[in-house]
């Protein structure tokens, strides 16, 4: 005779779908911040055109990189943490979940809409930087995944 109570169930997700999560996280949050400094003036590809400029200008440069990467892996990590460790089926706090997607989707719109604004002259090797940062970005992520990971 059923007593009105749910059974729990502690469904784990597979290793695979985690790392994928993480990954996918990490690379959306590193494209965020890109496009963000992007529009605030720092450069890319700033530090190969003159190798052998001041410090003040390739640290200028060289800033950005480590932001970008360094966010793909403490997105990566924390992702990858909450998804190891929080169990499914995820019922509470569901307002919560609604709320911060809402503003997590707001705050991507946003996002996509200044990257309209960005127009560069030298587009080809900012495109190759982008991508280069990007594919960095998507291993970091995957290294923040796997340091939390619960085994």
């Amino acid at each position: 005779m059923p007593t009105g109570k749910r059974e729990k169930l502690d469904v784990p997700l597979p290793t695979t779908l985690v790392y994928a999560t993480a990954l996918t996280c990490g690379v959306l949050a590193a494209i965020a911040l890109q496009i963000q400094l992007g529009r605030s003036g720092y450069d890319l590809v700033g530090l190969w055109r003159d190798p052998s400029s001041l410090q003040a200008m390739q640290l200028r440069t060289a800033g950005p990189w480590w932001a970008i990467v360094g966010l793909a892996f403490i997105v990566g990590g924390v992702t990858a943490a909450a998804l190891s460790r929080l169990p499914l089926p995820w019922r509470r706090f569901r307002l919560l979940r609604w709320v911060a997607g809402a503003i997590l989707v707001l705050l991507l719109s946003e996002t996509g809409h200044r990257a309209t604004e960005l127009a560069g002259k030298d587009a080809g090797a900012t495109v190759v930087a982008s991508l280069a940062v990007l594919a960095i970005a998507a291993l970091m992520a995957l290294g923040g995944a796997y340091l939390t990971t619960r085994r």
